[in-house]
């Protein structure tokens, strides 16, 4: 078994970074939850048609003819800072999520691991007739036949 993960988080550390999350949302006050369905009905813009909308603002400026109003094109002017800036928090959202999701998949491993142990110690236990060890390996397999089944039924859902 290797130990990848030693870490001993302290409560003023944990504490810290959740109020440093906190700071981020509250520094992001105007960030909306779409449903799913908002979601499917609004147009997309990603890096590939940014340049088209980049390019039209900048015609409509030049070309009084192309102009849909000036409030319009000031407003979508805002949108396209704001959508610049939030695919950058975002890039580094999601580098700290994967960093974090790789980070606790390691360390739930390792803990996954020294516990399959215990209980593959406790099974032994009750073949070498220590007393108290059935009870202990009936305990422990409640609850790991419940794990075995729930991730048994994800998989199922999510093929």
């Amino acid at each position: 078994m290797e130990n990848r993960i030693d870490v001993l988080v302290s409560a003023e550390n944990k504490e810290s970074i959740f109020q440093a999350l906190k700071g981020i949302k509250s520094g992001l006050p105007y960030l909306v939850k779409l449903s799913e369905d908002d979601r499917k009905s609004l147009q997309k813009i990603d890096d590939g048609r940014k340049p088209f909308v980049q390019k039209c603002l900048e015609l409509a400026l030049k070309n009084n003819d192309l102009d849909p109003g000036s409030e319009l094109l000031k407003e979508a002017a805002k949108d396209v800072d704001l959508y610049i800036f939030l695919a950058s928090v975002e890039s580094e959202l999601h580098q700290l999520l994967d960093m974090v999701t790789d980070t606790k998949q390691v360390a739930g491993s390792e803990a996954y691991e020294v516990a399959r142990f215990i209980y593959m110690k406790a099974k032994m236990n009750v073949k070498m007739g220590i007393p108290g060890s059935q009870a202990i390996v009936d305990d422990l397999c409640k609850l790991y036949k419940v794990n075995y089944n729930i991730t048994k039924l994800k998989d199922l859902q999510h093929p």
